[in-house]
């Protein structure tokens, strides 16, 4: 069981009688539909109205008292829900401020980066310079027979700088860069010297991309599931592809067709 957000399109007139309109398209994906019985096309078995309150739509400034915007007043336990200034769950696609939704999510990415930088330059600080991962795997790779990979990894991970990063006390101490479970794949010295700008592009990408799209003509479509989206660019991963067609798809829709993100258990 898990939660996932479904951004779903709807045409102008669902603005009308909007849970009724979210009822019918969203009831072929019920688990439990018809009757109570298992549906093999089920994705949810509740859902609500919910961008997040830090990553819901931005809302165009002219456009910040719009009663056409949809903002759901209260959570699932019925607790009172404040509305966030040029922020909405929804609304109709001309009102959205999709240039700003990625901004901010560039903005939060790089903030995300330059926090985890200052605490890696304190670990540095405190430990020897430690070697990447693939310096051992070259020397492997040089002679296999008398250095073989188990031991490039097992020195790797000997390091003091990349062993402080699998013991609690970096996660106390330097929050910013989290407990490591180290695997035979593990470089986090490659990790925290990585160049910024694939994180800042994957933000933008993913900024208006959720975990699945519901189209104004009833597809569910996923990653997996990418149904008319199967346009993967040369050197890109099927994720990257996924979340830049599904933006696409919402960034081409009529100014008057209605977006709102849901929150959904399945």
């Amino acid at each position: 069981m898990t939660k996932f957000y479904l951004n779903v399109c709807l045409p102008p007139t669902a603005l009308g009688d909007l849970r009724a309109a979210l009822d019918a398209v969203m009831a072929p994906f019920n688990i439990n539909f018809p009757d109570d019985e298992w549906n093999p096309n089920g994705e949810w078995d509740w859902w609500q109205i919910d961008a997040d309150d830090e990553d819901g739509f931005a809302v165009r400034p002219e456009f910040d008292d719009d009663p056409r915007l949809i903002h759901e007043p209260t959570y699932p336990a019925g607790q009172p829900r404040a509305r966030r200034p040029l922020r909405c769950d929804g609304g109709p696609r001309g009102l959205l401020d999709f240039e700003a939704t990625k901004a901010r999510a560039v903005d939060e990415a790089r903030a995300r980066w330059q926090a985890e930088q200052k605490d890696f330059a304190r670990l540095v600080a405190d430990h020897p310079l430690a070697e990447p991962l693939s310096t051992f795997l070259e020397r492997h790779r040089a002679n296999s027979e008398s250095y073989p990979r188990e031991q490039a990894v097992a020195d790797h991970h000997a390091q003091p700088l990349v062993s402080a990063l699998n013991h609690r006390s970096t996660w106390e101490r330097y929050p910013n860069l989290g407990l490591w479970v180290l695997g035979p794949e593990s470089d986090p010295i490659s990790h925290f010297t990585r160049d910024i700008q694939p994180d800042l592009e994957r933000a933008a990408s993913w900024a208006l991309a959720t975990t699945a799209l519901l189209t104004l003509d009833g597809q569910w479509i996923e990653e997996d599931r990418p149904g008319p989206f199967t346009n993967v660019l040369a050197g890109e991963d099927p994720s990257a592809a996924y979340a830049r067609q599904t933006t696409a798809y919402l960034d081409g829709l009529r100014e008057d067709c209605i977006i709102v993100r849901l929150r959904c258990h399945c």
